[in-house]
């Protein structure tokens, strides 16, 4: 690969992964917004899609579970989602 095309790609991942990393990390309010209804879960969403979804937010949950000054944060902010959705 040529030094230009390396400079681009490492200019285009410098800024795409961190922005991937930031939209992981916000999207955990829109779907638990989709989720959740009043009475619980949706019940068109199989079993096999929750665990799925527990697994890709692991990370984001350990994350919020260590701190309770974050984990305030993250319940405002998944409440806000279910007010809209």
């Amino acid at each position: 690969m040529s030094g230009n095309k390396r400079f681009i790609l490492m200019r285009f991942l410098s800024g795409a992964l961190p922005l991937l990393l930031v939209v992981y990390v916000l999207s955990v309010g829109p779907v638990s917004g989709y989720l959740s209804t009043p009475s619980g879960l949706r019940g068109d969403v199989s079993p096999e899609t929750i665990e799925r979804l527990k697994y890709f937010y692991a990370p984001i949950t350990w994350a919020v579970n260590s701190s309770d000054l974050i984990l305030k944060i993250a319940g405002k902010y998944v409440e806000f989602w279910h007010r809209i959705l």
